[in-house]
């Protein structure tokens, strides 16, 4: 039985989560036809959304939107040969700069079709969808704006309530988070799991800024790549919010790459 959940979460906008990562799509429709945002991360999360939304609603998806060319959300590009793919025009070198990719992952790969600059405009449905460049997680994210929906689709810009900074500068990641923030959308799709509130963006910029400050004193004591590993999640978490095992996941990815690339030193 596959675990693929589905929410309506607008009139005529379906997030689907998958089983694996809990990576998301969500399928906007247009009468026949459905713009998809991302493809989540297993191929047989991906062939069960084509059976819903061919299959079973006898849909046709006219065009994808992707959010960041990474593996864990292209898994369903493939399977809709027809759809074109937007995506920015950093996106196959960030998708050839992912270095967590497994074998399976790797199989995603479709060539997108349309390259994004600094944004676009595209009306479809009941709704407008404002595409902006917004690097901070990668080089290559674009986040999509629903006003009408009041739904920002901002991929893995936070992470729950904190950002990954393995692949970009962390004062672009706080600059992206800003960004997102300044669309004044109540509601947030971020890559995984279902929407959340536009606080959990809030708690990921403050995350950014503590994480900076304890690593700073870290650096500012002897022996700082041990100390600076043993940097507790809850230290660097916003006030009032408790870490999660995907957010420890994250996090202690974050110290690693603190460490290797020496994030925040004491010079900067």
């Amino acid at each position: 039985m596959s675990g693929l959940e589905i929410h309506e979460i607008a009139r005529d906008v379906f997030l689907f989560v998958g089983e694996r990562f809990r990576a998301n799509a969500t399928a906007i429709i247009s009468g026949r036809e459905v713009l998809l945002i991302d493809g989540l991360a297993s191929r047989r999360d991906a062939r069960e959304l084509k059976r819903v939304l061919v299959g079973d609603w006898k849909k046709t998806v006219r065009w994808i939107i992707s959010t960041h060319y990474f593996s864990d959300h292209m898994a369903a590009f493939g399977l809709f040969p027809g759809a074109p793919v937007f995506a920015h025009r950093n996106a196959l070198h960030t998708f050839w700069s992912e270095d967590f990719r497994t074998p399976e992952e790797a199989a995603h790969f479709v060539e997108p079709s349309i390259l994004v600059g600094e944004g676009m405009s595209l009306r479809w449905g009941a709704y407008t969808l404002d595409v902006f460049y917004n690097p901070g997680h990668t080089m290559c994210t674009l986040n999509v704006d629903v006003a009408e929906a009041d739904l920002l689709f901002a991929g893995d810009t936070a992470v729950g309530n904190i950002a990954y900074l393995h692949y970009g500068p962390p004062r672009l990641m706080t600059d992206a988070l800003t960004r997102a923030l300044a669309r004044g959308r109540s509601r947030v799709v971020l890559g995984h799991g279902t929407p959340v509130g536009s606080d959990t963006l809030c708690h990921a910029r403050t995350y950014v800024g503590r994480l900076e400050e304890q690593v700073r004193r870290a650096r500012a004591r002897k022996g700082s790549s041990s100390t600076i590993g043993e940097i507790p999640l809850a230290s660097c978490l916003a006030d009032g919010v408790t870490g999660s095992e995907f957010e420890r996941f994250f996090h202690e990815r974050n110290l690693a790459s603190i460490v290797s690339r020496n994030l925040f030193a004491a010079s900067a």
